[in-house]
């Protein structure tokens, strides 16, 4: 793989790293002084950034998890702890709980797009990795990398141990992957990316460097643990998502489009049929990429392995819920758009805009207090 100094990946990541943010910031401010023009600036930002399950990781922070299965905010128990933890280190500081989560997800960011920046350097061109980045922070649900949600952590932990594991380095491959595994449960379609691609790069033969995958499912097995001693229910994840509140249960990715589908169908308001559209849209673009990602001869097979097991994890329920979102999990596809828009570079230009165009129209919804994803 290529490798780049700091100091030049930076130059590839701060300015669009800026332009998201100042597009965030522009559309929640036309945003609050049409809806709410009496508000003051501050706290009317920090209702546009407190959405859906931003508030429930925030209240994690803030309190911990229930202590009973059959408190009713047991559906908490369906979060990792991994976010949450980053959340509490960063209100000690910070006493301004929603600032301090905006300045966790601003960092986090950047750290993603610098190893997504990096990752696609090692593969391809500095032009390359540059498309890659701006298309990854004007995405068209890009501002759950900006409010308090687990993309931007989760994409900075993924895509370092996807960078790492390229570069030839098993352990801090591991290491960030575990990380990801303590903020979302998709962190462990990276276990079989990471073994992938140690067995090929030493022709299939076992090495001491496959024991270092052991710490990718820890985070998760001692989360269970806990809630075991916490609440009595080591599977509190699984019976969380189960609840009213999420009703999620595992299902062929077929049924769940197929109830997603008829559920579009039947809805009689546009709002509602605007929702599970992008859910249909969003899912069913997740799994042409995926299918792409195998077909190009020039895809690394563990980049396309933990994409199609990151999609196979929110796609296989019972009906799909946040699409849109989960689709980020999926950043390294932007190397393969990079490839099929290589000779094109007009054709980059448009798309990185009419994405940016999309994640205004997404901000503003979100603003709004709409579902988005």
């Amino acid at each position: 793989m290529r490798r780049a100094g700091s100091a030049s990946l930076w130059r590839l990541v701060i300015p669009p790293l800026l332009t998201a943010k100042l597009l965030w910031l522009g559309v929640a401010f036309v945003v609050l002084r049409l809806d709410h023009p009496g508000e003051a600036l501050w706290p009317g930002l920090h209702a546009s950034l407190l959405q859906w399950d931003a508030v429930s990781y925030l209240q994690i922070a803030a309190h911990g998890y229930p202590a009973t299965i059959s408190d009713p905010h047991a559906y908490l128990d369906a979060f990792l702890p991994g976010f949450p933890l980053l959340l509490r280190a960063a209100q000690l500081p910070v006493h301004d709980h929603v600032l301090a989560a905006w300045l966790v997800t601003l960092a986090a960011e950047a750290i993603a797009l610098w190893y997504v920046a990096r990752l696609v350097l090692g593969e391809r061109d500095r032009s390359a990795a540059a498309f890659s980045v701006w298309l990854l922070a004007l995405a068209p649900t890009a501002l759950f990398l900006t409010a308090p949600f687990t993309e931007s952590p989760f994409i900075a932990a993924a895509a370092a141990s996807l960078y790492y594991a390229r570069a030839d380095r098993p352990r801090a491959a591991a290491l960030a992957a575990a990380v990801a595994s303590a903020i979302r449960i998709t962190g462990l379609a990276l276990l079989p990316a990471l073994a992938l691609e140690t067995l090929m790069r030493n022709r299939w033969r076992p090495r001491s460097s496959l024991g270092w995958l052991a710490l990718v499912p820890l985070p998760v097995l001692l989360y269970g643990a806990y809630m075991q001693v916490h609440a009595g229910d080591a599977l509190a994840l699984l019976r969380a998502n189960s609840l009213p509140s999420f009703n999620h249960f595992i299902a062929w990715p077929w049924d769940g489009l197929a109830t997603t589908w008829n559920t579009l169908l039947s809805a009689s308001d546009g709002e509602t049929r605007s929702i599970f559209a992008r859910e249909v849209a969003f899912g069913l673009l997740g799994a042409v990429a995926c299918a792409g990602m195998w077909a190009s001869t020039r895809m690394p097979r563990s980049l396309a392995l933990y994409c199609t097991l990151a999609w196979l994890l929110t796609a296989s329920l019972s009906f799909w819920r946040s699409e849109p979102r989960y689709a980020l999990a999926l950043f390294p596809v932007v190397l393969l758009v990079s490839d099929l828009s290589a000779r094109a570079g007009r054709l980059r230009y448009a798309a990185v805009g009419a994405s940016g165009v999309l994640m205004c129209a997404g901000v503003w919804v979100f603003a709004e207090g709409r579902w988005l994803g």
